[in-house]
């Protein structure tokens, strides 16, 4: 029975707080993942202030976590869920205004409610499996590739109203969809031992103030060390919302059937991978841990980046049939979705990987202020590749601008692999 430890092993409150996030996916990439476009169709920006706005955006939304984490662990998990869910549904009506003025805010809300929210859920997700290791990597990709389907259904649901200018409606569906998450999470709550886990003031003074052993430091040394490579993923994918969004808005063919498509759904075809990767990764962790084969975390983060330079090489290899200095094309859509498969399946490799090392080898009074630092990194890679995506624009040669994500991958990748047998011992997991 293959796939017997998903529905028997895996614990079920880890699928209520999936849907809790979900639900909060729908909402934040809803309006992120569609920013640009919708500002540049809708609120009439231009092209290079659109995509500062998302780096900055995006940037401010995953520097913020940090503040999030280090709260979550000095109060409780359970608070900075709710206020997260709120403040985001608060973003999103204001957005649905659709006044110039209000954008601003309402991204302020939207960015304030991703920080209290992601790292107290994934901090609490990690404690469901505190004495069930052999699970975590396999419940967390699981889990990973579940939230995923609010992000694919929210660019399916809010890019069907863009692409019919109903963008107020589209930002109301948004909220109204946050808001149902607060639910989910009163269901998962419902487990004695998941409240209790939310609620209580974990960390008394003194444990904070005591110092930390030298395999603890240790294993925040390699925690750092991911997190900083894990910017150059970041980096690139960042350019999902922004160029390779321009790119299915003005350089891809989007007819079907004589019926053109929204930009927003080969973008969500990124997503729609990442749920069909989940279970056969899963699987296939599960089969490796018992053979005691399975690659550590330093090699699958350095198997993401090799797979994120592959995505941006099938991009140049498109690239390379449109003219210099055009301004318009109708390239085949198939290379942004070959090249969205690879993004998803490096994605898988880093993400709930990374996330389950952090609440693995992370001190328990540090878990959520290490999530956000995990977040931190993400942000500012978010930021850079706002501030790089305008070089589409301005670069002669398209082709070049993806091959500059191919060369910084490819660089990144040969040095993790050269780090990776000091990181495993530096996990120190025999004292675990």
């Amino acid at each position: 029975m293959a796939f017997s430890f998903i529905t028997t092993k895996q614990p079920k409150e880890m699928y209520l707080l999936a849907l809790t996030e979900m639900t909060q996916r729908f909402a934040f990439w809803g309006i992120a993942n569609l920013l640009v476009i919708y500002l540049v169709q809708y609120q009439k920006f231009s092209d290079v202030l659109a995509d500062q706005l998302f780096g900055i955006f995006t940037g401010i939304s995953f520097l913020l976590p940090i503040l999030g984490g280090y709260l979550a662990d000095r109060f409780n998990y359970r608070l900075p869920i709710i206020w997260g869910m709120c403040s985001t549904a608060v973003g999103c009506f204001l957005m649905a205004t659709g006044q110039v003025s209000l954008i601003y805010v309402a991204l302020l809300f939207v960015a304030f409610g991703a920080a209290t929210f992601t790292p107290s859920i994934w901090a609490l997700l990690g404690t469901l499996y505190h004495n069930q290791h052999h699970l975590r990597e396999g419940g967390f990709s699981i889990y990973y590739s579940a939230v995923n389907i609010g992000i694919f259904a929210g660019l399916i649901v809010i890019g069907a109203f863009g692409q019919a200018k109903l963008w107020s409606a589209a930002f109301v569906i948004a909220g109204l969809v946050q808001l149902g998450g607060l639910y989910f999470f009163s269901k998962a709550l419902e487990n004695p031992e998941l409240l209790k886990m939310s609620k209580t003031k974990k960390i008394s003074k003194v444990q904070r103030e005591a110092p930390l052993h030298k395999h603890e430091q240790n294993r925040i040394i390699v925690i750092c060390i991911l997190s900083l490579f894990s910017i150059v993923f970041w980096m690139a994918y960042n350019q999902g919302g922004s160029s390779l969004n321009l790119f299915a808005l003005r350089f891809t063919d989007r007819h079907v059937l004589g019926i053109e498509i929204p930009p927003s759904w080969l973008l969500s075809a990124e997503t729609f991978y990442l749920i069909i990767f989940a279970i056969p990764l899963a699987t296939l962790y599960s089969f490796l841990s018992k053979r005691k084969m399975n690659p550590s975390p330093a090699f699958k983060s350095g198997l993401s980046l090799m797979s994120m330079a592959v995505c941006f090489a099938i991009m140049s290899m498109g690239a390379r049939s449109i003219p210099d200095g055009a301004q318009i094309a109708s390239i085949s859509p198939f290379y942004l979705i070959f090249a969205y498969a690879f993004m998803a399946l490096g994605e898988m490799l880093i993400a709930p990987i990374g996330l389950s090392l952090i609440t693995h080898l992370s001190p328990h009074r540090f878990t959520g202020l290490l999530v956000g630092c995990w977040y931190v990194c993400i942000g500012i890679a978010f930021y850079l590749g706002g501030a790089i995506a305008p070089l589409m624009s301005h670069l002669k040669s398209m082709s070049s601008f993806f091959n500059l994500f191919v060369i910084i991958s490819v660089i990144a990748a040969i040095f993790l692999f050269a780090l990776v047998k000091k990181l495993n011992k530096m996990r120190h997991l025999s004292s675990l």
